[in-house]
């Protein structure tokens, strides 16, 4: 009987260690979710994506999709930082966006300015407000998150 308590022990305590991890993507995750998208684009965007991305990364947006984690905490980008999840009531079984995403300040709002954000991209003169290799990578790694669960 002994036994068998100490191995439940020893599952109970891996199953708990593993949950922190099984909460979030990592980098790993993310670099996943680059990739696959990226494998997925039409030559159009691949050519739009690779001009918009440093050359040292050789057009490989996974290379960068992490990197909106790397700077949240940047006073520079300490907004963004909200921006990386929504918070739902625990007794709602469902996203309401007026109640979960007050001033579009929720991964889902993010997503939405940031599309409409690289919608300008072809515009001549370039919208000097955004900054689209900023927005790509915000886009890209948001999509991540926003497939967490």
């Amino acid at each position: 009987m002994g036994r068998f308590l100490f191995f439940q022990a020893v599952i109970c305590l891996m199953v708990l260690y593993a949950v922190p991890v099984a909460q979030s993507w990592g980098k790993e995750g993310h670099i996943l979710t680059c990739r696959i998208a990226q494998e997925l684009f039409q030559p159009e965007a691949a050519e739009a994506v690779k001009n918009l991305l440093q050359d040292s990364v050789n057009g490989d947006l996974s290379a960068l999709c992490s990197w909106p984690d790397e700077v949240r905490h940047l006073p520079h980008y300490q907004r963004m930082s909200s921006l990386h999840f929504v918070n739902t009531p625990d007794e709602a079984c469902t996203f309401d966006y007026s109640r979960d995403c007050k001033r579009d300040e929720c991964v889902v709002g993010a997503i939405s300015e940031f599309t409409s954000q690289l919608l300008h991209y072809n515009e001549e003169p370039a919208d000097p407000q955004y900054n689209m290799t900023e927005a790509l990578l915000f886009l890209s790694h948001f999509i991540g998150d926003i497939h967490q669960a």
